[in-house]
């Protein structure tokens, strides 16, 4: 089977498309392009270069707080990313969309217009890191004239540049919304956000062939190390005990 993937961001969430995928390398599909928002860009990333679900989670794994959360000093932001950034690049060594092994769209939001674009020219890292930029936590990247922030906060689940391919699409939503108690600053600024991207990831429902939202991870905080396995299970699976009824609609 071939597909084309849509993936959406949801921070350290994203641990359940790399356990999505997975499940997928094992039934043989195929995927043919792949396109994401925020972490969703950066597993897409990952699967467009070439690198197999282990390699993808044993980077996430890797990953340290200190290397996320640089402290941007003077800048319009409280954190940058350009550890993450060197670090994307040491994984993953391009420079330019044309040498991923199958078409990657870079979700991102210009702050100007705030509408979102979808990039599949130039250095594939620089934008993957620019539709990773949650603002105000992390500064906009600027790449030559213009200045981008998270493509969550205009499409958190990009299935429109996918649908001139012919093969079917499967759409990958990590944010499910969550009942809890809103007792801190922290707690409503999270929630806020997770309303915002959810709301314009359903518009996407209608677009793609087949949905799939990870219920498992409802409970994961953006940024929770330590659950990464857990959402690494939750998307394999679900998508396992899922895979009869949606493979049904990728045929």
């Amino acid at each position: 089977m071939k597909i084309t993937l849509s993936l959406s961001g949801g921070g350290l969430r994203g641990a359940a498309h790399i356990g999505a995928i997975k499940f997928l390398e094992e039934q043989g599909v195929e995927v043919t392009a792949v396109s994401g928002s925020s972490a969703g860009a950066i597993v897409g990333l990952f699967l467009a270069s070439g690198l197999k679900s282990d390699d993808m989670l044993a980077f996430l794994n890797s990953l340290e707080k200190r290397e996320l959360f640089v402290w941007a000093g003077g800048d319009v932001g409280i954190f940058k990313m350009d550890a993450l950034e060197q670090k994307l690049f040491d994984r993953v060594g391009v420079s330019s969309y044309s040498e991923l092994k199958i078409p990657l769209y870079t979700c991102v939001t210009n702050i100007d217009s705030g509408e979102s674009a979808y990039i599949n020219r130039g250095n594939p890292i620089e934008y993957t890191i620019a539709s990773s930029t949650i603002t105000p936590l992390f500064r906009a990247k600027k790449i030559g004239e213009h200045s981008y922030i998270d493509g969550g906060f205009s499409d958190n689940l990009p299935v429109k540049p996918l649908k001139k391919y012919y093969e079917k699409n499967l759409a990958i939503n990590i944010n499910p919304l969550r009942g809890e108690s809103l007792d801190s600053f922290k707690s409503l600024m999270i929630r806020s956000i997770l309303i915002m991207i959810r709301s314009n990831s359903m518009p996407s429902k209608k677009l793609t062939d087949a949905f799939f939202e990870v219920k498992g991870v409802a409970n994961m905080h953006l940024f929770e190390f330590s659950e990464i396995e857990m959402a690494y299970e939750a998307g394999y699976n679900e998508l396992k005990e899922q895979w009869e009824e949606l493979s049904s609609k990728l045929i």
